[in-house]
């Protein structure tokens, strides 16, 4: 109990300061923390894309009346089921309180309530009355999705702890609610106290078969891992979608993709008019899995942590085939099944989904935690010490969270004697999430609205950009780009204390958004460029920033003051996420005097494009040097010997091979010189050895 109470004080102060930064409620900011870790946790999912259009998964709808409770609310489009969830929130963020069985029922009875009524037009129309626009929109959704919802599920989502004599709760799994099915989950601190231990890796999905499947090795016997090819019925992959969801795509980079492009029109055609030809007609899936169990006859009986990398799409349809009554029988699929010991490995999963796909273009905004630009930035942060601030002793570090909970996780690994360094070197005000790097990045890239719209917007449009030039040159994301973003983010932390100053509630998000963008935008039509490199020297904005950033508050509060003003209907905060405000911002800023507008100061503190220019030639320079670096340590460690006679004695390596690899002992011991195309084409060998199963 003292972990769970441990843990319950650290989420509550990192809410706390996540509430502050992103100007919102702290019982918002717990909705949005916990249905990250469901999302993370493949416990839930982050909805679909619309007309092209990134939008979140989930709704905060907070609305409380007499008998009626509803906090948000989430569709799964592809299966037809609405999530809706409630939340019991403790003020109290020290001490953590035990939720009763009284009051859970309560809350569910009161959320159950808002869902029958919301079946009402009446309803409907009263809510219009009172103006409850949350409440008004996840009412008019279950009005309008009646027919289409399949499954209701109740969340309760509490910062409290359930008490201990709790047995039973008030619906079981198999009950019906207004004729459709009902499941209730709960959600209590002790809940997410045990996600969080266990890596926050979800439950083991096991698979198993009723009918032994039949396979065919496709490894040799001393390979790293093993493979088969095998035939997995239709009948048996649609049940398993219908039970497991997403969670059978976490690997999968596709997994939220719709039945869009012309291949899964063709798959779900097939499927409702040639079903007997879909063998012939499908390439198939790809999965993976942590272990299997075999019979005698080398029969697959059962399958853990099964995931398909490649054929997401087709489950899909499979699924949705099902449910309108086609007959599965004669369907089969050919399916690659590789055995790996660490489904969680960085590379080996995303390879095997990118590698195997042929269906579907990899959509630029498919890019996930375990993506190289992610690890990157995760290895700089825990090696680059900022910059001592004025007025202390301790140099500190930014920690980059590529993936929910990592802070805490290394907290815990922790002696209690050892957690007070810990902290004083990683302050939790310098935690920074993927998610806060994504908002505040999309700034800068001139897209405020999009950092008002809400953080995964802001993230999917900040993967988008961002894999673009990865690709083009990785070389780019080096310790001043690393650097750059977190001034970026000092900038903003600045900036909205600035705006606090003179603002309150829902507006300082937009205006401060939009000041930053002005700041970047006129400083860039100066041409010249924000002193991001003077920010984290200083760990702070200099003075003529600051002044600045004072009168662009100024001059953006009256220009959203002015824009929404007695106009019916728009507010600061709405208006601030239309691209119709941006653009008209774009306008006036044309019209500015900047010569006028900006401070002397400021201006002198402005670094030419020339000077960056020449800062970031460097700085890939040296990014370059030191990626070299690190990879000559890595392969001088091998056993060339070993390395050597192995490529000789596989017949997938020829002289051409051998002469490269040989290359490269001679080199270490001060023969010739190897250059940094020779290298990245030996370590590219190395890499194919290591698939043909040398072990290293």
């Amino acid at each position: 109990m003292e972990k769970i109470q441990e843990y319950y004080q650290d989420w509550m102060f990192r809410l706390s300061t996540l509430s502050d930064g992103r100007d919102l409620a702290i019982e918002q900011s717990f909705f949005d923390d916990s249905l990250n870790i469901l999302i993370e946790g493949g416990h839930s999912f982050n909805g679909s894309e619309e007309d092209g259009e990134s939008i979140d998964g989930y709704k905060y709808t907070p609305f409380k009346s007499r008998g009626l409770r509803i906090d948000g609310y989430e569709y799964i489009k592809d299966r037809q089921i609405i999530n809706l969830y409630v939340c019991d929130f403790n003020h109290d963020l020290n001490n953590l309180k035990t939720i009763t069985k009284t009051e859970i029922n309560q809350l569910f009875s009161n959320t159950k309530n808002f869902f029958e009524k919301s079946l009402n037009e009446n309803f409907i129309e009263q809510l219009e009355k009172e103006v409850q626009k949350e409440a008004l929109e996840v009412a008019r959704f279950i009005f309008d999705f009646d027919e289409q919802i399949s499954e209701v599920n109740f969340v309760l989502l509490t910062n409290c702890i359930i008490s201990k004599s709790i047995k039973s709760l008030l619906v079981d799994s198999d009950d019906y609610f207004s004729g459709l099915p009902t499941y209730i989950e709960v959600w209590d601190v002790g809940r997410f106290y045990a996600n969080e231990e266990s890596t926050e890796e979800s439950e083991s999905i096991i698979i198993e078969f009723l009918k032994p499947l039949p396979t065919l090795s496709a490894t040799l016997d001393n390979a790293k891992y093993h493979s088969y090819l095998c035939v997995i019925p239709g009948q048996v992959l649609a049940e398993m979608y219908k039970k497991y969801g997403a969670r059978l795509l976490e690997a999968n980079v596709r997994s939220f993709l719709q039945f869009r492009s012309d291949v899964n029109k063709g798959i779900k055609n097939t499927l409702l008019n040639n079903p007997d030809m879909f063998f012939a007609y499908n390439n198939g899936i790809t999965v993976t899995a942590s272990s299997c169990e075999q019979d005698s006859q080398g029969n697959i009986i059962s399958l853990t942590n099964l995931q398909i990398v490649n054929g997401g799409q087709t489950t899909a349809a499979l699924f949705h085939a099902l449910k309108d009554g086609v007959n599965l029988e004669g369907v089969f699929f050919q399916t690659k099944l590789s055995i790996l010991d660490d489904l969680s490995d960085e590379e080996v999963v995303p390879n095997i989904s990118r590698f195997s796909n042929a269906q579907n273009k990899i959509q630029d905004s498919d890019f996930f935690s375990n993506h190289p630009f992610h690890r990157n930035m995760e290895k700089k942060s825990r090696r680059i010490t900022a910059p001592v601030k004025a007025g202390e002793v301790r140099a500190t570090k930014w920690f980059y969270e590529r993936s929910r909970g990592q802070f805490l996780t290394e907290l815990g690994k922790l002696k209690p004697s050892e957690r007070k360094s810990f902290h004083a070197q990683n302050p939790k005000s310098q935690l920074l999430t993927k998610t806060d790097l994504g908002k505040t990045s999309v700034i800068f890239f001139g897209q405020p609205n999009r950092a008002v719209q809400g953080i995964n917007i802001a993230f999917k449009y900040f993967a988008k950009n961002i894999q673009k030039d990865f690709e083009k040159n990785e070389n780019l994301f080096n310790d001043m780009f690393y650097k750059k973003l977190i001034s970026q983010q000092i900038m903003f932390i600045n900036c909205r204390l600035l705006v606090m100053e003179t603002a309150k509630g829902n507006v300082i998000q937009p205006i401060t958004a939009y000041s930053l963008f002005m700041l970047n935008e006129i400083s860039n039509k100066s041409e010249y460029s924000l002193p991001f490199m003077e920010v984290w020297n200083k760990q702070k904005i200099p003075l003529p920033m600051e002044k600045q950033l004072l009168k662009i508050i100024s001059f953006i509060t009256a220009f959203f003051e002015n824009e929404t003003e007695g106009v019916e209907g728009r507010s600061i905060l709405s208006y601030s996420k239309s691209q119709g405000c941006l653009a008209l911002l774009k306008d006036v800023l044309k019209q500015l005097n900047l010569n006028e507008f900006l401070n002397s100061d400021y201006k002198k503190s402005l670094r030419s494009v020339d000077d960056i220019r020449d800062d970031k030639k460097k700085a890939v320079k040296d990014e370059i040097i030191a990626n070299e670096m690190e990879l000559t340590i890595k392969l001088s460690n091998l056993n060339w010997d070993t390395v050597i006679s192995f490529a000789k004695n596989s017949d997938q390596f020829y002289e051409p091979d051998i002469e490269k690899l040989s290359k490269f002992p001679r080199y270490l011991r001060g023969v010739g010189e190897i250059t940094p195309r020779q290298l990245d084409e030996i370590h590219k060998i190395i890499i194919r050895l290591e698939d043909e199963g040398l072990d290293m």
